[in-house]
């Protein structure tokens, strides 16, 4: 699907087209110092630009994934084959899709905040000021769940490592070290962060590597029966969909720092697909590696691949999986970071916050966005948020919508704009594309508000922020127009 378009051609015409159309229709030059100080000029940009294809590989695949912990509890809760079904389909309806709209999106408009502006051009001030919105505050929660899953982790082999328990005055400074660590990684500057996260990928998937060659070396008795029936426990379908869904969420979240990816136009779609393949493989392998060694799928549950680690190689795997599971948050959180602090950057540039945030460094790092991030962080990561996971998937949602609409809105208002990469040719082929992901997520929210009313309530009262304070902001302030 992918069109790679020749040099001579794109230092032509086209190239004059799209800087003109990108500097005076998408993103009038802003009026402001602070705006300016957050302008990049186009012509530098290549140069500055230095997360190549192996990096954004690393850095999608850390957004998205992070390997196969987390999902013990699908197989525990649906059974084998049930499980294993959710873990191969869900990627058909839902990543794939969704990465082949994101790469048709970031080849044609390779802005900074990716798709705020996206749906700004689309569909008008409004509705892209709820997607940048909505999408931040997404992050509050989501962001906070990591260095506390850190933190369990830690306190779980704490006394294999030392002999004491972990307390809780310990716990909390690690996972605080776990935030502002990060936090200075990012503040190095994008190479840094893509860096970590391929030497983190590789360190990740090795111990993967080495369960799976020697669990089929040692088998359960009962080896081969996974298709044993199970008793779904309460909600077993809506949280196992759920769950299967998070661990395939994010595709939309690298475009946010498209101008530091070297060649957008042909990197991110060709680093999304890679990627995608990679994930699946990392799922339905180790899944299969396991139920070989234990079939028996009410053992399975959270972070059972650790034990089953023991089963396979002894205690020294048991304890290097548990290790790279922590390392494996860790480097989903300081990726992730990476893309959050541009969805202030650009609120802010747009009017909606204060225009400080927009400010860069030499190294084009946003670094009053990047601490009012990790300051947000450290303090939602105080707390338990697990269940919140139900508002969560509701705020993205409902962002991940209105870019499948903005797709399908600029394919038919600006079918000339030059696009390197489409996600389909043809108009039915594209509205397929866009539903099925919606379709998969509509059910996945649903069964999800019927086992946590009460936290699905918690996220429509977020979606109704976003609303609020735009029309509290545009009141007294000035915007700069898509």
């Amino acid at each position: 699907m992918y069109t790679d378009v020749p040099e001579d051609r794109r230092a032509g015409s086209n190239a004059a087209m799209r800087c003109l159309s990108l500097s005076v229709i998408v993103l009038p030059v802003p009026t402001s110092a602070a705006s300016s100080a957050s302008t990049r000029d186009p012509a530098r940009s290549p140069r500055r630009a230095g997360i190549g294809f192996w990096g954004l590989v690393a850095l999608t695949f850390f957004t998205v994934s992070g390997g196969a912990y987390g999902l013990e509890p699908v197989i525990g809760g649906v059974g084998a084959v049930a499980g294993l079904a959710l873990i191969i389909l869900i990627p058909i309806f839902w990543s794939l899709p969704t990465a082949l709209a994101v790469g048709e999106m970031s080849a044609m408009y390779p802005l900074r905040g990716g798709y705020f502006h996206w749906v700004r051009i689309a569909l008008g001030d409004f509705w892209g000021f709820l997607e940048g919105w909505w999408s931040w505050m997404f992050t509050f929660v989501d962001m906070a769940l990591y260095p506390v899953l850190c933190g369990d982790i830690l306190a779980q082999i704490w006394p294999l490592l030392t002999g004491h328990t972990l307390n809780s005055l310990a716990r909390i400074g690690f996972i605080l070290g776990f935030i502002w660590l990060a936090a200075l990684i990012n503040a190095a500057g994008a190479r840094w962060v893509a860096g970590y996260s391929l030497f983190a990928m590789v360190v990740v998937l090795a111990p993967f590597v080495a369960f799976i060659l020697s669990a089929w070396l040692r088998a359960h008795p009962h080896a081969g029966a996974i298709s044993t029936p199970v008793k779904l426990v309460h909600g077993g379908w809506g949280l196992a969909l759920a769950a299967v869904l998070w661990n395939y969420t994010g595709w939309d979240n690298v475009a946010t720092f498209a101008p530091q990816v070297q060649r957008p136009e042909r990197t991110y779609p060709r680093a999304l697909l890679a990627t995608l393949g990679l994930i699946v493989v990392a799922y339905v392998v180790p899944v299969l590696a396991g139920l070989h060694l234990n079939p028996v799928t009410a053992d399975w549950s959270d972070g059972y691949f650790v034990r089953l680690g023991a089963l396979a190689w002894g205690p020294w795997l048991s304890l290097t999986m548990a290790i790279t599971a922590v390392l494996s948050a860790w480097a989903q959180y300081t990726s992730q970071v990476l893309y959050v602090m541009q969805l202030p950057v650009e609120l802010a540039a747009a009017g909606y916050l204060p225009r400080a945030l927009a400010r860069a460094d030499a190294r084009q790092v946003p670094w009053r966005a990047l601490w009012l991030s990790t300051l947000l962080y450290s303090l939602f990561a105080l707390a338990s948020f697990g269940r919140l996971l139900v508002a969560d998937l509701l705020l993205y949602f409902a962002g991940l919508s209105l870019e499948f609409i903005a797709l399908l809105v600029l394919r038919r208002r600006s079918p000339q704009t030059p696009r390197p990469f489409r996600a389909a040719r043809s108009w039915p082929g594209l509205i397929l594309i866009c539903l099925s992901p919606l379709l998969v997520g509509g059910i996945s929210v649903y069964f999800s508000a019927r086992h946590s009313p009460a936290f699905a309530a918690i996220g429509v009262a977020l979606l109704f922020t976003g609303p609020v304070w735009f029309f509290l902001v545009r009141r007294r302030s000035k915007f700069i127009s898509a």
